[in-house]
């Protein structure tokens, strides 16, 4: 039976990009293609998402990919990873992503045409991949491609092996403990800026090997609670924490030495925010299963549509930010409102036109 809780978790999750990455504009945390100001608010937001809502969708891709191979072969499986998730990248790459860049340097100060920025953006793609301009969000689907790829392997060997993990000794606590080699994994292998893949390789197979069992998903619904208030716990004391650091960070800045203390104090952090992101996926899910277990005609074409979601948000976000900056400034929840609310429709609208255009619609992974 379909679990509709988890598929309306992920277009919720999408979702949530919108206010991300619009607020991410007046935010003094990472690097977005233009910036405003510096909100107080704006950071609160982005650090209450940022440490868990990515992640979660590569959990619930783990748990997909379960129910997946339960009825399709492992090649009738690849083939589906290469239409949803390569190819839209590939042409997201080339199409989509260059265009929002584009509004990014307008805003800063660019003043040639769009065909030769286009150009030249794609002629630099080392460059680009590095300073993360070359995928933007889609760094995304690339990487769900990649742990795609190479969990495969290891879950058809378990499959077609004896040996099975003893789900029903699997407690909520024992699975608490998983957040000790997602802390650890966190600090490797960044081939994107500031996301290890292998970190999300993690939460993919924990998603596939553990919470893909009713029993687990059981659990996690009967302690939904104390799971979720310790989460909610545990970020807002972040947020606390962080954000007035973030405020004077420009003025106590300097470079720092690398010591015993500054090491250790770097794990405690990790440990701490992937303590946010575990027990953030597990509450999450716990919640969901309780509370989004449910389908009506706007879950399903929201589910239908929450990849194209991704893809295309980020042109019109960029798109009606870099206007509207200029047409209203000094007017930040004004420009928040309308730049969210112009960009969700003009993102739907794409959608509509691209899913009746069949060559267009197929490289971007959209059905007809």
């Amino acid at each position: 039976m379909r679990k509709y809780y988890l598929d309306n978790l992920r277009w919720l999750v999408i979702l949530v990009l919108f206010p991300y990455h619009v607020l991410l504009i007046y935010s003094g945390i990472g690097a977005y293609y233009f910036h405003v100001t510096d909100s107080a608010i704006a950071d609160a937001f982005i650090l209450s998402f940022a440490p868990w809502f990515m992640q979660l969708l590569f959990t619930v891709a783990g748990i997909a990919t379960y129910y997946s191979l339960r009825k399709r072969s492992s090649t009738e499986y690849l083939k589906e990873r290469v239409t949803k998730l390569l190819l839209p990248t590939a042409a997201g790459v080339i199409l989509v992503i260059p265009l929002s860049v584009y509004y990014g340097y307008l805003f800063n100060g660019y003043t040639g045409n769009f065909l030769s920025f286009w150009v030249n953006h794609l002629s630099h793609p080392l460059q680009n991949m590095e300073n993360g301009l070359l995928l933007g969000p889609l760094w995304f689907l690339l990487y769900l491609f990649i742990v795609s790829l190479v969990a495969l392997p290891i879950i058809m060997k378990y499959k077609n092996s004896q040996w099975r993990i003893p789900i029903e000794k699997v407690t909520v606590p024992k699975l608490l403990l998983l957040v000790i080699p997602l802390a650890i994994g966190s600090i490797f292998l960044d081939l994107y800026p500031d996301k290890s893949i292998l970190q999300f390789f993690l939460l993919f197979l924990f998603g596939y090997f553990l919470l893909s069992d009713d029993s687990i998903q059981q659990k996690l619904e009967d302690r939904r609670w104390p799971l979720f208030i310790s989460f909610l716990v545990l970020t807002v004391i972040y947020v606390v924490i962080t954000v007035p650091s973030l405020s004077s960070a420009g003025e106590t800045a300097p470079a720092t030495a690398l010591t015993l203390s500054s090491i250790i104090s770097l794990l405690v952090l990790k440990l701490y925010v992937n303590a946010i992101l575990w027990l953030g996926v597990l509450g999450v899910m716990g919640m969901g299963k309780h509370y989004l277990e449910f389908k009506n005609k706007k879950t399903l074409y929201l589910s239908a549509v929450s990849f194209p979601i991704y893809i295309f948000h980020i042109v019109w976000v960029n798109l009606f930010a870099y206007y509207i900056i200029g047409w209203i400034p000094d007017m930040m929840v004004l420009q928040v409102i309308l730049t969210l609310a112009l960009s969700f429709v003009f993102t739907i609208a794409t959608i509509e036109v691209v899913r009746r255009i069949p060559g267009i619609r197929f490289i971007f992974g959209i059905k007809g």
